[in-house]
């Protein structure tokens, strides 16, 4: 199983690892009063009970955030410790850093607390989780449908959980991951080859409007303490073969014990925003629907980002005519880039659409760039296109870079689809 990670900003940093005290106090007046500080945990009824007694501990004047006093652990505060008047806050956390993915849970906590002349204050740091947990699941008969899978999600940032098959009957172990700001989208991507050896790529996305208003909540973004829970099960066809996958995805609050229901969705379809956000967009020939167009959602990429996020799955029962990749760009070195290509390779002219399918000059361009790039051929029913190839280029060029694929078949139907990569 490979899991990416990269460090999340924000996490408490700077603790040292031995208890300390600052012997200059920011100081209103002489007179002095003491805090007794406990540190608490929030625990999900999902996880299993930690222990706060090794969460580093520190102490910071509220006015300028200047840090008064530190302990490695909570075990180390004294019972009461003097301080001078004033307003004060403490933080506490789980030992370590916060990565985006962390195979355990992240607790961290603040509490604001006033010290007052001659009174003990009591303050209780209370941590909460503040990563979400995924338990991946498959119904008794998946294993007997396919033989390899890939699974991955994501929250639309350049870091995903990716499971990979390892063997018969094998189920994930639970993994963690903190959540962006104001994320209300999951992605979840799976690719598997079944038994009879044909490729299932499905692409779909999990809200929580529905499980939150079940929950007396409007709150639609998910946050720490968040367990979902999603199974996967197989699609059969009346003749047996297997056509597809389907995703049960339940949630369970912080504090709750009820699991409710998300709703799934199917990143393919069209949606009310005209084809952006990595969704397709009607094609003007034919029946649209002939042709399967997996886009991934739109997402922050750079240097370490996993290429098989940018997987696109394409199919057509009718046979795939022609596969146009436009690209643009707010980075003019971007598109100065994109015109040197086509001047130098011909028939790669990504500016005004680069036909892919049986396009050799592609293939060379790739293979130059030290990347390997299969096309298809015409009348090709299923294809690939590993827009991923392109993270690490992007990676130096700062910008919103648009992806516009227009799918044709065999028949004239079209379809069309929109990805928006975004490098900071």
């Amino acid at each position: 199983m490979n899991i990416s990670k990269i460090l999340l900003l924000g996490t408490f940093v700077g603790i040292g690892m031995s208890s300390c005290v600052n012997e200059e106090f920011p100081t209103i007046d002489s007179k002095q009063g003491s805090v007794s500080l406990d540190v608490d945990h929030l625990k999900p009824s999902a996880t299993r009970a930690v222990e706060t007694a090794d969460f580093p501990v520190a102490i910071y004047a509220l006015e300028g955030d200047k840090e008064v006093a530190s302990f490695d652990k909570a075990s180390l505060v004294p019972e009461q410790m003097k301080m001078s008047v004033g307003n004060y806050y403490a933080i506490a956390h789980t030992p370590g850093v916060m990565d985006k993915i962390m195979d355990r849970p992240y607790y961290s906590g603040r509490d604001d607390f006033e010290i007052l002349p001659n009174i003990n204050t009591v303050s209780t740091v209370v941590c909460r989780m503040a990563n979400g947990s995924f338990k991946i699941t498959f119904s008794s008969d998946f294993s007997q449908a396919f033989t390899s899978w890939t699974v991955s999600i994501d929250d639309g940032t350049s870091s995903a959980i990716i499971y990979t098959y390892e063997k018969d009957g094998w189920t994930p172990p639970v993994t963690y991951m903190a959540f962006e700001e104001n994320v209300e989208v999951l992605n979840v991507n799976f690719t598997g080859i079944t038994k009879s050896g044909n490729r299932i790529a499905t692409s779909n996305k999990l809200t929580k409007k529905a499980a939150s208003e079940q929950y007396d909540s409007d709150n639609p973004y998910f946050s720490g303490g968040d367990a979902i829970e999603i199974e996967f099960r197989p699609v059969e066809s009346t003749e047996g073969d297997i056509t597809g996958i389907t995703l049960k995805a339940d949630i369970q609050f912080e504090e709750s014990e009820e699991n409710f229901e998300m709703e799934v969705e199917d990143n393919t379809s069209g949606g009310d925003e005209g084809g952006e956000g990595g969704e397709d967009t009607p094609g003007e020939g034919g029946d649209s629907e002939a042709i399967t167009l997996n886009l991934p959602q739109d997402m922050t990429v750079g240097m370490d980002t996993d290429p098989s996020l940018g997987d696109t799955y394409i199919a057509s029962e009718n046979g795939l005519k022609s596969i146009s990749v436009k690209m643009s760009s707010t980075s003019e070195d971007m598109i100065s880039s994109l015109q040197g290509l086509s001047e130098n390779y011909n028939g790669v002219d990504f500016i005004n659409g680069a036909e892919v399918v049986g396009n050799q000059e592609m293939v060379r361009l790739f293979s130059e760039l030290g990347q390997t790039l299969d096309v298809p051929a015409e009348g090709d029913t299923e294809y690939t296109f590993p827009i991923g190839n392109f993270f690490t280029l992007l990676a130096f060029l700062p910008g919103e870079h648009t992806f516009t694929l227009t799918i044709t078949d065999m028949n004239g139907n079209t379809k069309d689809g929109i990805l928006k990569l975004t490098v900071e």
